[in-house]
């Protein structure tokens, strides 16, 4: 179906107008053996320093993470991952970064925010859109771990609402004898809620500043040593208690010119393109969670007796593991098809790092109950590391967007381009003889989309009834968008029930695609991978039922009593029927 242009492709948003762009993701990515063979090293690193060094029940009662540890960790050389070696980093893909940032996240999730908050967002807006001088001035530091960064966006008023931030910015004239010269901006506002707020010196600073008539968002470096800047004292979390958060302050901070971040007035673009990458070291650090939860449940459950038996062998135990190993597998999937899509430079893939970080996260929450639950009475004392595990894990719900707003993006970016397109179909039937070749071109695809289902192709034999489900499904995802376009056009945004249906409906089309071009690759490469299908084929079957529910109650629901409900309980501020009079 003919499209709006678009700069790059993206797999997620094809399927909502109704196209399976295969090339995308089969084969499924692979790194180099040169780059493999360097992250082995690199884990094997982390691993051996960890087991001598690293403490993260310490870390959480003390509420901080070593020097020690963190100065280990730059020598190993773990603050510049991501950073170019020209600039002193090590230059890594995505996909090997991620892996990394898996593994740190298995050991402590302090740590892993804490360098998170320093790599895949703190210092990725000078990755992405630094000038050259930017870069070789500041990139050395943050690579060799001299400085941390952190990402300041979030302000009092403004959370998943980035374009309300208060935070100003305005271009001082400073005479200069007979002339007058604008070396600087002058900064006023506040950040709440940035990770490495006490102990960055680097920050990635977002605030408003006048453009012609309008305030637009501009993106600043700001260090901490520019007169006027000031971190808070932490904050006391429920959970990630090694982790430095703080609210940071700027008065009257003078911020060069030169410390501009990309253009002036496109402050927005920069710090959503570094959230969009920035997801997928938080959903790669949550895979890293699960497998170490899975690897405790699997131990506890093997050794723990009950009735004379280890109760690993009871059923309801089994559903659990099983449960646990189908989500790691399918999470793992999705993340690193996602890293390979950023690999290639080519794809939009910011509907993909939505889908992993809303997928794993709750994923990573669902296993950690589990877990809590097959240890029984010891998950729930601070004596054992499951109700750490929960405490911490709780938090990427809601870090880097919620999760909430994410499903409303993943199913209005999808739409989007799509919704385009009806829009001109609707122009053109304002004056039919003058536009037959868009009419035409819709009447075509209307006919084909009720009678030809687009197709994947060349899959292995194995996975042939998982790739029916996956096709039939897809087409269901496109209908569906397209009447709820259709039926409710511009005011689509407002149809948020409806837009949670189809935001899950395309979370579990993508981890079908994910774990179908896995095990393909695997089936072509070796030729057999029992677990694998065996896991892939669980996931599937589970996530295609999932979709046909959801698509069925786009039309038939009962959203009109939920409404109903949410607005009556708002009217009496809570619960307020007493059933005892």
């Amino acid at each position: 179906m003919p499209t709006t242009p678009k700069t790059q492709p993206s797999f997620s948003k094809s399927l909502f107008a109704g196209s399976i762009e295969q090339d995308l993701i089969f084969p499924y990515p692979k790194i180099s053996s040169e780059e493999a063979e360097n992250l082995k090293l690199i884990l094997e690193s982390i691993r051996q320093f960890a087991k001598d060094h690293i403490n993260s029940e310490e870390i959480d009662r003390n509420e901080s993470i070593p020097q020690e540890v963190l100065s280990g960790l730059a020598e190993i050389g773990l603050f510049g991952m991501s950073i170019p070696e020209a600039y002193g980093g090590y230059g890594f893909s995505s996909t090997a970064y991620n892996r990394v940032f898996e593994e740190i996240a298995s050991i402590d999730a302090s740590l892993a925010v804490t360098l998170g908050g320093h790599q895949s967002i703190g210092l990725k807006g000078l990755l992405l859109h630094g000038s050259e001088e930017q870069k070789k001035k500041y990139l050395p530091k943050l690579a060799s771990g001299e400085w941390l960064a952190a990402f300041a966006l979030t302000e009092p008023n403004a959370g998943s609402d980035a374009a309300g931030i208060q935070s100003l910015a305005v271009l001082e004239t400073v005479p200069t004898g007979q002339a007058a010269s604008k070396t600087h901006y002058v900064l006023n506002g506040g950040k709440i809620w940035i990770t490495n707020g006490g102990i960055a010196n680097f920050f990635t600073v977002f605030a408003k500043t006048p453009v012609g008539d309008e305030k637009k968002i501009t993106a600043f470096i700001v260090t901490r040593d520019m007169a006027g800047f000031a971190s808070g004292k932490p904050e006391e979390k429920l959970g990630i208690h090694g982790s430095s958060t703080t609210e940071i302050t700027f008065d009257n901070v003078k911020v060069p010119v030169e410390n501009v971040l990309g253009e002036v007035g496109k402050g927005f673009k920069v710090a959503m393109e570094v959230l969009n990458s920035g997801r997928l070291g938080l959903a790669a650090g949550s895979v890293g969670g699960m497998k170490k939860l899975t690897a405790m449940s699997v131990e506890y459950a093997k050794n723990r007796k009950q009735f004379n038996q280890p109760i690993a062998h009871f059923e309801m135990i089994q559903e659990k593991i099983a449960q646990m190993m189908v989500e790691t597998f399918a999470a793992e999937s999705m993340v690193y098809l996602t890293t390979g899509l950023i690999d290639r430079s080519d794809v939009d893939y910011s509907v993909e790092s939505a889908i992993c970080k809303v997928y794993v996260s709750e994923a990573l929450w669902r296993t950690v109950n589990e877990a809590m639950q097959i240890a029984g009475g010891i998950g729930y004392s601070k004596e054992y590391p499951y109700e750490q595990a929960l405490r911490d894990s709780r938090i990427n719900l809601i870090f880097e967007g919620t999760n909430e707003v994410l499903r409303l993006f993943i199913a209005l970016a999808g739409m989007q381009e799509h919704g385009e397109y009806l829009k001109k179909v609707g122009k053109a039937l304002q004056k039919p003889m003058d536009e037959l070749g868009i009419l035409t071109e819709y009447a075509i695809h209307r006919i084909k989309d009720y009678v030809a289902t687009e197709r994947l192709v060349g899959v292995h034999e194995a996975l042939k009834d998982e790739v029916a489900r996956f096709e039939e499904y897809a087409k269901e995802l496109h209908l569906a968008a397209e009447k709820v376009l259709a039926k409710y056009r511009k005011d689509i945004i407002n149809q948020e029930f409806l837009l949670h249906r189809i935001a899950d409906m395309t979370i579990d089309l993508f981890g079908m695609a994910a774990v179908i071009a896995r095990v393909d690759g695997l089936l072509k490469e070796k030729g057999k991978a029992d677990r694998e299908l065996l896991l892939a084929k669980t996931f599937c079957e589970e996530a295609w039922r999932r979709i046909r529910r959801n698509a069925r109650q786009v039309d038939n629901n009962i959203d009109p009593w939920r409404k109903q409900i949410a607005e009556s309980v708002y009217e009496s501020n809570g619960y307020v029927l007493d059933l005892m009079g």
